[in-house]
């Protein structure tokens, strides 16, 4: 039977998860990829009469292939070239061209002049993965930048030879753009406010009352452990899928910063539900499980089965987002704008196994009838001061994102 069950849930896991993940995969950049949008007056030509001479002068980009990333399937794959080689999202602008050469992938984004694409596929010194950047579109071009995949993006004068200009990025310190290097800067956040989703009066609840119903109905204790570990089995599946299927979203807008802050006022919003209702019990806007599921959880519950059990893991996680989504979509805007979809995808289940945490520490300590029911009382009577800390909480959170992270 737990054979079973656990190739049910890696194949439900693999079933919900593969779509993103299979997006987070490198892919092979075999021929030239240029990508612009429509609205760009300046890019066409740019791309017509300088890039594509350029490139061919030096015996590349023989047939391109040319996007318009303002459309939703385009954009998609822009960003699967971006993350295939680890392209921080906060390196972008109007124009980008994936250039594959014997000697790995130059990127040149924006307006590059012909004379430093040139001198940038000739450098002996070109590292496997280099991009050359240049911003302005209007008028005369006043500087370049490199970035060699670490360090601070360097920026020269326009007129700055390219084998000095390539030596200092080689050796550029300071912090690297979110991207590769981003775990120092992510991961706090990351576990700080799984934690804090964590503390989940909804989730919190079901799993007591699984144990103590489990316990009442003179469950063994390896029973009650098997079927609560599958409980919170498939709320981890449940919630990471509904992040995957944000962070995929999400990831189509052309603004992941405006995206952020969006997210960061949501979280400020729904922490201020959770307030006014501890003051004002009758307000009409709760962050409950609805009562139509809760019934049917209980139900569930009752029935002390492995599938009723997994039934109800599935409708707990599908009925966690209501209480708790806030965090978690103010949390997914983030890593959308701020890191590469497949350091999201990771951040994510890192996220998610802190979620459960608790519920996993509550399985363990409550192993017998006299505390489980002490536990189920015990958040019965503190539930909405569990509310009210929960919410101030997040409006707490949602500033710190809005005013420190975001900007």
């Amino acid at each position: 039977m737990a054979k079973s069950t656990i190739r049910f849930l890696a194949a439900l896991w693999l079933a919900l998860a593969s779509p993103l993940l299979a997006a987070a995969e490198h892919a092979p950049i075999e021929r030239t990829e240029i990508f612009f949008s429509a609205g760009c007056a300046d890019c066409w030509p740019y791309t017509q009469e300088v890039l594509i001479p350029a490139l061919r002068a030096e015996g590349l980009a023989a047939d391109p292939r040319i996007h318009d990333y303002t459309k939703p399937v385009e954009r998609r794959q822009l960003l699967v070239f971006a993350d295939g080689i680890a392209l921080p999202r906060s390196i972008a602008d109007s124009l980008y061209a994936f250039v594959p050469t014997d000697r790995g992938v130059l990127l040149i984004l924006g307006h590059v002049p012909p004379r430093v694409i040139r001198a940038a596929l000739r450098s002996p010194e070109r590292p496997r993965r280099l991009a050359v950047w240049q911003p302005e579109m209007h008028g005369e071009p006043t500087e370049y930048r490199l970035w060699a995949w670490r360090g601070e993006v360097s920026s020269f004068p326009i007129d700055t030879p390219f084998a000095a200009a390539i030596t200092t990025a080689l050796e550029a310190g300071g912090a690297a753009p979110v991207g590769e290097a981003n775990l120092i800067e992510l991961l706090p956040a990351v576990i700080t406010t799984g934690l804090l989703d964590s503390v989940n009066p909804c989730a919190f609840a079901v799993i007591l009352l699984l144990i103590a119903f489990l316990f009442t109905l003179r469950k063994s204790r390896a029973r009650v452990m098997f079927l609560g570990v599958v409980f919170i089995a498939m709320i981890f599946i449940v919630y990471f899928a509904i992040g995957l299927g944000l962070l995929g979203a999400v990831r189509l807008s052309d603004n992941p910063h405006f995206v952020a802050r969006v997210g960061s006022w949501l979280l400020i919003a729904l922490g201020a539900v959770n307030v006014i209702e501890y003051y004002f019990p009758r307000f009409p806007v709760k962050l409950h499980m609805p009562a139509a599921a809760h019934a049917r959880t209980t139900e569930l519950i009752r029935v002390a089965s492995l599938p009723a059990t997994i039934a109800a893991g599935v409708v707990v996680g599908l009925c966690t987002f209501p209480c708790s989504g806030g965090i978690y979509v103010s949390v997914i805007t983030l890593l959308n704008a701020k890191t590469t979809l497949a350091w999201g995808v990771g951040y994510l289940a890192l996220y998610n196994v802190i979620f459960v945490l608790p519920l996993i520490a509550i399985l363990v300590a409550a192993g017998n009838l006299v505390t489980a029911k002490a536990w189920a009382r015990w958040e019965r009577e503190h539930a909405a001061r569990l509310r009210l800390a929960f919410g101030v909480a997040m409006v707490a959170l949602g500033a710190v994102m809005l005013g420190v992270v975001i900007e």
